[in-house]
């Protein structure tokens, strides 16, 4: 190899790595999930929380006991966009609540329901 071409392949693998996003920080708390009025998830002080550096959480997320789990990403604006598995021990997030989510204390609250996680 050229020692150009070198110099281009090693600024393009480091610029590569650096965009990566942190990895999630992990804390546990209270967490719950409400949708329709229905409150899915109430776990006290051991529900665990996966933090990323934007602000964006999933909760109870790989639990010990599966059952329900959310997704809260972030977008412009001051709002999130919500998703959860929506069916007990399902093992994907499809089921999107929207993205009309804004934050009340430790809670998201949108039109379909509200996602809250609050650190112990």
């Amino acid at each position: 190899m050229n020692k150009r071409f070198t110099a281009f392949l090693a600024a393009g693998l480091a610029t590569a790595f650096a965009a990566q996003p942190a990895a999630a920080r992990t804390v546990y708390g209270d967490c719950s999930i409400t949708v329709g009025g229905k409150v899915y998830l109430n776990i006290k002080k051991t529900c665990r929380i996966d933090l990323e550096s934007d602000g964006s959480f999933q909760i109870n997320l790989n639990a010990k006991k599966p059952s329900y789990f959310a997704y809260v990403s972030i977008l412009d604006g001051g709002f999130a966009n919500v998703s959860w598995n929506g069916v007990e021990k399902a093992s994907h997030a499809d089921t999107l609540l929207g993205e009309d989510f804004r934050r009340s204390g430790g809670c998201w609250i949108g039109r379909k329901g509200k996602v809250c996680a609050i650190k112990r």
